[in-house]
């Protein structure tokens, strides 16, 4: 599928939206970075971009706000509000314009003020805030999701550095390595999408190592561990979509590490009682599970992985009262364990 083809940007960053109101989190964000991704498809690298361009990092910028890396969050708000304000002619050019952009300029503005006076730029923020305030007689009311408390400082340049085990130099510089080829300062604006943080022939490659990285601390770094787990699941999800061949025909690699990330985060939310995420995390758990399903009758490994997947979601159907979901997940063991 042609991620350019008409309406496709647009149908997906709404759908983000939709998705956030409702708490599906992990979703929300793979369904803005396809939309983010195909609206930067439709761009030179020269070429300015126009005001739709900028509701639409707006819309990025809202969904990441609440569940995504803060320094993307507020580098799609920065650039949504450098966009408009370039724009400004065509935004006040008649009253169809003023209510379909102004709601999104705010938005990018309040999130914008509100990253960058969590992380210290208080400069900008208040010339954020105060663009906001200047606009805000055309809009009579304006909401915006808090960030989740347990993501909200959460970076990704954050996430690698925490989860970089202590005293071990070697460790400590190749982390530091790996995080300046896949993070940049927030200010700059150079990143707005996780696709962006590396060419799609290793997205991945560095999935993996987000991943294998979250898995492997979710104990010790939860919030680390599910940043990192997030960021994986978003560049597994974005190449998925996209029918990258190494991610199509190289599932019984690539399988096993994306459902341990994903059922790690689930029970990460879990316990931090973010119910919502946690299920919506573990339905992409069981829809990569079910993928891997031809390469668990041969290998012992990936058989594992999917019998403590399921057990886990036969868990979580069971505590919701989904009696179906819960049979089926059974039946599932059912199946693994027949292979045995």
């Amino acid at each position: 599928m042609s991620h350019v083809e008409a309406g496709y940007p647009e149908r997906q960053l709404d759908d983000a939206v939709k998705k956030l109101r409702s708490g599906q989190g992990t979703s929300a964000l793979v369904s803005a970075e396809n939309g983010l991704q195909a609206w930067l498809e439709r761009f030179e690298d020269d070429d300015p971009f126009t005001v739709d361009m900028a509701r639409a990092l707006s819309q990025h910028a809202e969904v990441l706000h609440r569940w995504g890396d803060p320094d993307l969050a507020v580098a799609a708000a920065d650039l949504a509000v450098r966009t408009f304000l370039n724009r400004r002619d065509e935004v006040n050019r008649t009253a169809g314009a003023r209510g379909r952009y102004v709601p999104a300029f705010m938005k990018a503005g309040l999130i914008a003020a509100d990253i960058h006076q969590r992380f210290g730029r208080s400069s900008i923020a208040a010339s954020a805030r105060g663009l906001v305030q200047d606009a805000r007689p055309m809009v009579s009311s304006l909401r915006i999701e808090a960030p989740v408390p347990l993501l909200a400082d959460m970076t990704l340049a954050r996430a690698l550095k925490q989860v970089t085990p202590a005293g071990d130099e070697r460790a400590a510089e190749l982390s530091r390595e790996f995080a300046r080829a896949v993070t940049a300062p927030a200010t700059g604006c150079s990143l707005v999408t996780s696709s962006l943080r590396c060419t799609s022939a290793d997205a991945p490659m560095v999935a993996g190592m987000f991943a294998a990285a979250a898995t492997a601390t979710s104990d010790r770094e939860p919030a680390a561990s599910l940043r990192l787990g997030l960021e994986a699941h978003v560049l597994y999800a974005h190449q998925s979509e996209r029918q990258t061949p190494e991610l199509r025909y190289n599932m019984g690699e690539h399988g096993p590490s994306r459902a341990r990330v994903l059922l790690a985060c689930s029970q990460i939310c879990a316990h931090h009682g973010l119910r919502a995420l946690t299920l919506d995390l573990a339905s992409w758990m069981a829809g990569t599970v079910a993928a891997l399903t031809p390469f668990a009758v041969i290998d012992l490994e990936t058989r594992s992985v999917a019998h403590t997947c399921i057990s886990w979601h036969a868990e979580l159907m069971t505590a919701t009262g989904d009696t179906a979901g819960a049979a089926d997940a059974r039946e599932a063991l059912r199946n693994l364990d027949a292979m045995s």
